[in-house]
């Protein structure tokens, strides 16, 4: 019973996330509109993820650096408003990128997550513009708040339209370490306002 209720709050989660999504697009700045930024996610409830070691209970992910397209952002643990949203970024939402701290610390067994982003209100770069440029191989540090890198290699980069999305790999894939990035791709629509893809880059934690 407690899986199907896993598989129901990620199934709510990543549905959500993938409807609410991110901020403007290029093609925004043509018709001066904005819209909503966040990455709003309901849930029925947080889940419980189990600790590896001791350590992982007071040491979360503080730094996410990607070398080779120039990112070094802080991140922020992303919990449940009141309201059953999953809460974005709040001390620097453009630049900042969120860590689900309903699933997994990066490191641990599971698939951590992490969003960020694309762009800003009229379609001005946000901190995950230059995620697309990633490549398979490429290099993805987590540093921790005790100080610790983690080394995580790019195995695979995927676009998704929201309704095709496979819930279970990106959340819910347990059949090793894994940390997925999250963000939006493709054109503005601005009738659902809402991209029309998401960009999944998979990495595998480097032993």
């Amino acid at each position: 019973m407690r899986i199907v209720r896993l598989l129901l709050c990620l199934f709510l989660l990543a549905i959500t996330l993938s409807v609410e999504g991110c901020g403007l697009s290029p093609t925004s700045q043509n018709n001066g509109r904005t819209a909503s930024s966040k990455l709003d996610a309901v849930v029925p409830e947080k889940q419980t993820v189990k600790p590896v070691g001791t350590a992982s209970l007071v040491v979360n992910p503080s730094r996410l650096i990607i070398p080779t397209i120039g990112i070094n952002a802080l991140v922020e643990p992303l919990g449940i408003l009141p309201n059953g949203d999953l809460a974005t970024p709040v001390r620097n939402p453009w630049e900042d990128v969120g860590w689900y701290n309903g699933g997994p610390h990066p490191g641990e067994h599971g698939s951590a997550v992490i969003d960020g982003h694309l762009d800003r209100p009229r379609g001005y770069p946000a901190v995950f513009w230059r995620l697309r440029n990633l490549q398979v191989g490429s290099q993805v540090l987590v540093v921790n708040s005790d100080g610790k890198t983690l080394h995580f290699q790019v195995t695979s980069i995927a676009y998704y339209t929201p309704q095709s999305a496979p819930i279970q790999d990106i959340f819910g894939n347990s059949g090793g370490t894994y940390l997925n990035l999250i963000t939006c791709a493709g054109d503005w629509i601005p009738t659902q306002h809402q991209t029309a893809l998401r960009l999944v880059v998979y990495t595998s934690l480097q032993k």
